[in-house]
Order: C-alpha cells, then sequence, then structure tokens
C-alpha cells in the first residue's frame, strides 16, 4: 500500500485527491487499490479537518516534517506556489517522491534549483496543472500536429480563465493552466513572448521558430477552448476539464509503480519559465526570450 500525505488542504485540490483515492465508486470498487491518503496538514486546520471526516484520513500532522516516516510519497497542493519548494525539499531530501501542484513554484531559479536537486537525487516528480491532462485536449494536439506535418498549419488562439490580480501569487496562480495546455499542443520550445494586459486579461502572442500562437488569459470567462487555422480550413474544440483531477491521480499512482516521470524535469517546470517571460513582457512591452 503507497501511504501518501497532502500538505495544503486549504486548496480544492486536496480533498478532490482524498475522496478519488480513499472513497469507493457506487459499486464498491477503489479507483486504486494500493495508494490512500493517509495524512494531511493543513495548514489551515478547518479544511484539514473535513478531509479527514470526509474520506477517513488517518492524521492531521502537527508540522510538514512528521510525514516522514509514515508516508511513501507526498502531494503538495498549497495554493502558493511559492511554498511549494519549502514543503517539497525535506522529503526529496530523504527520497520521497512529490507531486506539485500548479505552479510548480512561483519563481523560475526557484523551479530549476528544485529540480536539479530532485534529478541530483533521483526524486521522482509531477505535477503542474492538470489541464494538460484534460481529454478534451488530445483532438487539439492530434490535430495541431496533423496540420504541422502536412505543411497546413498556420497559427492557433486558446483561451483559459484567470485572475490577474489574485491573492495566491497573482497571476501565477491561474496562469498554469493554460501555459501547459498550449506548451502540450504547440509544443515545449516556445521561445520568446510578446504581451499586454487590459481590464485583467492578458494577450500573449507565443513564438516558436516556424509559427505564432495566440495565448488569451481571460478574466471572468467560464469557457476554455482552441481555434486553429489551417491552410483549408478552421476549428474551434472547446476543452472542458471535469476529468483532470481523475487523470491526475493516476499518473501518480503510475509513477509511484513504476518511477516513471509524466514529463522530464526541464519540461515539468517550463510553465514556470513560460509565466516569468509574459510578465517581464508585461512590464517592458517588449518580447521576452523564455530562458531555460
Amino acid at each position: 500500500m503507497y501511504r501518501i500525505g497532502i500538505i495544503g488542504t486549504e486548496n480544492s485540490h486536496a480533498i478532490t485527491f482524498a475522496k478519488l483515492l480513499n472513497l469507493p465508486d457506487e459499486q464498491g470498487r477503489y479507483r486504486h487499490e494500493d495508494a490512500r491518503i493517509v495524512g494531511v496538514y493543513g495548514p489551515d486546520m478547518e479544511s484539514a479537518q473535513e478531509i479527514v471526516e470526509k474520506t477517513g484520513v488517518s492524521f492531521i500532522a502537527d508540522k510538514p516534517e512528521d510525514f516522514i516516516g509514515k508516508v511513501d510519497a507526498m502531494m503538495i497542493t498549497s495554493r502558493r506556489g511559492s511554498v511549494h519548494a519549502q514543503y517539497a525539499m525535506p522529503f526529496m531530501e530523504v527520497g520521497i517522491p512529490l507531486f506539485l501542484d500548479k505552479p510548480v513554484t512561483s519563481d523560475p531559479a526557484q523551479a530549476a534549483a528544485l529540480m536539479e536537486e530532485a534529478r541530483r537525487r533521483n526524486v521522482p516528480v509531477m505535477g503542474g496543472s492538470g489541464c494538460k491532462l484534460a481529454g478534451d485536449l488530445k483532438p487539439v494536439v492530434q490535430e495541431v500536429n496533423a496540420l504541422r506535418e502536412k505543411g497546413e498549419f498556420i497559427t492557433a488562439a486558446m483561451n483559459f480563465s484567470v485572475d490577474f490580480h489574485s491573492i495566491y501569487d497573482g497571476f501565477y496562480f491561474y496562469a498554469p493552466h493554460l501555459t501547459e495546455m498550449a506548451l502540450t499542443a504547440f509544443g515545449y520550445d516556445m521561445r520568446s513572448v510578446l504581451a499586454c494586459e487590459t481590464n485583467g486579461t492578458v494577450s500573449a502572442i507565443a513564438r516558436y521558430d516556424d509559427f505564432d500562437v495566440s495565448l488569451c488569459y481571460t478574466a471572468g470567462s467560464a469557457q476554455s477552448g482552441c481555434l486553429v487555422f489551417g491552410k483549408k480550413g478552421n476549428a474551434y474544440h472547446e476543452i472542458g476539464i471535469s476529468d483532470i483531477f481523475a487523470a491526475e491521480v493516476d499518473h501518480f499512482v503510475h509513477m509511484l509503480h513504476t518511477g516513471e516521470m509524466p514529463l522530464p524535469y526541464d519540461k515539468l517546470i517550463r510553465h514556470v519559465q513560460v509565466i516569468d517571460a509574459i510578465l517581464t513582457s508585461l512590464k517592458t512591452g517588449k518580447e521576452t526570450p523564455i530562458l531555460a
């Protein structure tokens, strides 16, 4: 049995993951027979207690380090990416596999240092936005790839909701969703961005070697989608995300079984580097390279 702990119960993702792993379906079957959330740490006590009461978690930790020796893996779901590294590092130092919710961190230098430590210690890590795993994104990826292979892809525009002034590290809180969907659909070799902001909506031109795409971080929008422009026609895809939490859990348990990361360390933190470049472009008004 894989014993999993969660830090960051104030995030609704925490109780969602606990329900997926700890509660059986209507037929009495567990999604994964050999993985359970066994302990949680708030630091918000009310949300931690709710998870215990609703999902049968065994204990609430008094402090993060109390998990060591009691768990086989950790999920860091704290809303602020700026605290992820400090929570993750003690577990990384003892070789405990990690899930780091979006954003992996809210600083590219910190993200790089964290991944370097994971690489040095050979600790498997996954995380970021679950939106890159959405089933509705797969047809977008397939269409873009097919058009590019035929030399018929022109450009695309994709959107996802954002709260530019979020109390949880501002733009970093929601921006990973669209950023990682775009990286999945168009490639991780995005080289630069040029961005502007109006009324909380950020429009960014993401530049690749042979095409550009428009990323629309839309304030207050209820629907995400992608419009793909091809030489012989255009296609619009709505992108729902109701399946992403189950997909994240499945990928995490698979990683625990095999040690195989869904993404290599460099791609796992690419969204942090893109978001940082967008913020820099907003400040300078200039096209900004995305640094590795």
